[in-house]
């Protein structure tokens, strides 16, 4: 099944004709009007599960390290203003 979210047979099962090796494989498939084309492995389900698409998901704003030492200096600076 192809799943990167925007390629344009995205979440459509493809018959797998034969796989070209390297480090990411080249998968050569039947396509919709019969011809054969070729995917990157990495962009279907070829070597199992898919992790959850991350692409799709936003990013946090700020790590927790970093909210951290925001607050760290917010405490700082209250400090200073109380003098």
């Amino acid at each position: 099944m192809v799943t990167h979210p925007h390629h344009p047979l995205h979440g459509q099962r493809v018959q797998l004709v034969r796989v070209r090796r390297g480090p990411d494989p080249d998968l050569i498939i039947r396509m919709p009007d019969g011809y054969h084309g070729a995917i990157a492995a990495s962009l279907t389900d070829y070597a199992g599960p898919v992790d959850p698409d991350l692409s799709t998901v936003d990013p946090p704003l700020l790590s927790i390290e970093g909210l951290w030492q925001i607050a760290q200096w917010v405490r700082q600076q209250k400090g200073a203003h109380e003098i």
